[in-house]
């Protein structure tokens, strides 16, 4: 096997720890007992040259918890001992370091992660030994491997969990390289030890890293005006002097220098577009403009397709061509976290383009009735609002010229909040092996039709229900002004007495507000009437043609069924809403406003295959009853 699999080994360490004044700690990272995978059992091999130490020995640090900002100190040295991967450590003194240095001296931290990538394997069948005769299968071999950090971790190992973990930011070398990402956690009894440490390495150390950073700020800067930096590195110049040489030849050109980079599409991103607007177009569903040669995998398997990703990626394509559907889908699923893999990347990329598109054609009129709010993160925010409110009126200036101080009022508006609302969904290996192109698109869009259609179901229920408020009343109310007495059936009489209601409102400050109605909220069963009533020049049934006041009104009707559904047998309501350039109403906000579903891969302990987080995040909240008219109405 050449994938190459970057991984987190958690181990527990037990064992008193001494404090000494070097803050130096010896520890063991790794050993050859073999532990879980989903896909089986795993083995590291410490034998010569199997362990590539030289990241650890050369810029190697010890975080905490593997979170790149925490970094707790450096690696003095990396070695391999008795079949065990060890290193000596030595904590820095600011105060986080220190006080996880106190928690690890004192026996309460006592958990050990190293992270590596794996370049070689060797596969051991059931009934079969390893090359070397040392091992039994069924068992997966790292026979060349590299570790690239050391964690002190604080979550006791778990010998039955293994939590899928995904590395952020990776650096540039990470990113030319297949990646798979896993954390797995076991219990092991090792001791950590303090040892004493020759104080020259220590400083050697410190001065290789200082020249270290030295050489790469030197590289970046030149890098940047497209300047040659190895005689700044060879002579020994410092950063500051660097950066004068480079603005005294900047100062010599004559032309300006151009810092824009142009990034152009290599043969993958467009094979992984194309085929992904294949799929979707299989589907059925439409796409404006597709990659070129999107026909040519319109027509292509599942199977045929991860053939062509997996050759494209350095497989045999005789070999694969020998193997069932089923042996495929277990070579794709060891791919679940390689960034550079093009097939999970295809998956994701229809299923992305699949939701976006059945998730607009949701025929839902929430938004029709609501103001669209972003936040930022989910705090509960207040807002104000009506911040010139209650200024009062413009006062006559006498004739000594005397003008009167004001201040205006402010009016604090109800809070906002965000929640997150989730599913998750798989691709089994009998969906691959069937070929089901379906799971791709109806799925995933079935999800987010379902995220839009919950929304559509919680702003109307806020109508329906009439809950108790900011204010602590009920959002219609005698108190809000917003609520005709008897519930009647939309007439020309009952909308003109609401259109009236709306528009005598005053703000918080007691003064009139210009209110425009806009929306006539409905139940589905009134639009053919309100046809009538909104198109008849007179009173329909008048006995003297009497005018209709409503003829062309500009009020546009939006029924939803979701009232009728709320309703059931009983009266069911219908609103008159005002623009909301006169008065907020409902408001639905969005997480930075992103308004479609986010997909993400996930993996799942026991789960073998790909599988989807899919989730949305948003809140629904009252901004101001004054934009609001309800009447109880009628039985439809």
């Amino acid at each position: 096997m050449n994938d190459e699999n970057r991984r987190d080994l958690t181990r527990e360490i037990e064992g008193a720890v001494a404090s000494r004044e070097d803050r130096i700690v010896e520890l063991s990272f790794s050993s050859e007992e073999p532990y879980n995978r989903w896909f089986g059992q795993e083995i590291l091999d410490h034998s010569d040259g199997c362990v590539d130490l030289s990241r650890l020995n050369e810029i190697g640090v010890v975080l905490f918890n593997h979170e790149r900002g925490q970094v707790l100190g450096q690696i003095l040295r990396a070695w391999v001992e008795d079949g065990r991967g060890k290193a000596e450590i030595r904590f820095d003194e600011d105060p986080d370091a220190d006080a996880v240095y106190q928690k690890v001296v004192s026996g309460t931290l006592k958990g050990v992660s190293v992270g590596y990538t794996v370049s070689n394997w060797e596969t051991v069948e059931t009934g079969s030994r390893s090359e070397d005769g040392r091992f039994a299968g069924p068992v997966e071999i790292a026979r060349s491997w590299m570790p690239y950090e050391i964690s002190i971790v604080s979550v006791p190992a778990d010998p039955t969990v293994g939590v899928g973990r995904q590395m952020e930011n990776p650096t540039p070398e990470e990113e030319n390289h297949p990646i798979i990402t896993e954390e797995v956690t076991r219990t092991m009894d090792e001791n950590i030890n303090v040892q004493p440490v020759v104080n020259e390495a220590e400083i050697a150390a410190r001065a290789m890293e200082t020249e270290r950073q030295r050489i790469t700020e030197i590289n970046a800067l030149c890098r940047e005006f497209d300047i040659d930096s190895s005689d700044y590195v060879s002579n020994g110049s410092t950063i500051d002097q660097v950066r004068a040489a480079v603005l005294e030849q900047l100062a010599t050109r004559q032309a300006p220098i151009s810092t824009n980079v142009t990034v152009t599409d290599d043969e993958g991103d467009k094979f992984r577009r194309a085929a992904a607007d294949g799929l979707v177009m299989r589907s059925g569903l439409n796409v404006s403009a597709p990659e070129a040669g999107a026909e040519s995998f319109r027509g292509m398997s599942l199977r045929d397709l991860a053939i062509d990703c997996l050759t494209r990626e350095g497989h045999s394509a005789s070999s694969l061509l020998h193997k069932d559907s089923s042996e495929i889908y277990d070579m794709l699923s060891r791919q679940f976290y390689n960034p550079t893999a093009a097939f999970p990347a295809i998956l994701d990329s229809t299923i992305q383009k699949s939701i976006v598109d059945l998730y607009n054609k949701v025929p839902t009129t929430f938004q029709e009735i609501t103001t669209k709010g972003s936040l930022s993160d989910f705090k509960e925010t207040s807002d104000h609002e009506y911040v010139i409110g209650g200024v009062g009126d413009f006062l006559l200036v006498p004739e000594n010229g005397e003008i009167k101080a004001d201040k205006p009022s402010t009016s604090l508006l109800p809070s906002r909040k965000l929640d997150t609302y989730a599913k998750q969904f798989s691709m089994t290996r009998q969906a691959f092996v069937n070929d089901d192109i379906g799971f791709l698109t109806r799925v995933p869009g079935l999800y987010a039709q379902a995220a839009k259609k919950t929304i559509d179901k919680q702003v109307y229920s806020i109508l329906f229900n009439n809950s108790t408020i900011f204010d602590g009343k009920a959002l219609f109310h005698n108190d809000h002004a917003n609520l005709i007495a008897s519930g009647t059936a939309p007439t020309q009489t009952a909308i003109q007495e609401a259109i009236l209601k709306l528009q005598g409102q005053t703000d918080q400050f007691g003064d009139a507000i210009y209110m425009t109605p806009a929306k006539l909220v409905v139940p589905v069963g009134y639009e053919f009437d309100l046809a009538v009533i909104f198109r008849s020049a007179q009173v329909v049934g008048s006995g003297n043609n009497d005018i209709n006041p409503l003829y062309n009104y500009p009020l546009q009707v939006v029924q939803s069924p979701v009232l009728n559904a709320l309703a059931g047998t009983n009266a069911c309501p219908w609103f008159l809403l005002a623009d909301e350039s006169s008065a907020r109403g409902i408001q639905v906000d969005y997480l930075n406003g992103v308004e479609t579903p986010t997909v993400r891969r996930m993996e799942v302990p026991g789960t073998l295959g790909f599988v989807w987080d899919i989730w949305l995040d948003w809140g629904i909240s009252v901004r101001d009853w004054r934009g609001m008219v309800k009447n109880p109405g009628t039985t439809l």
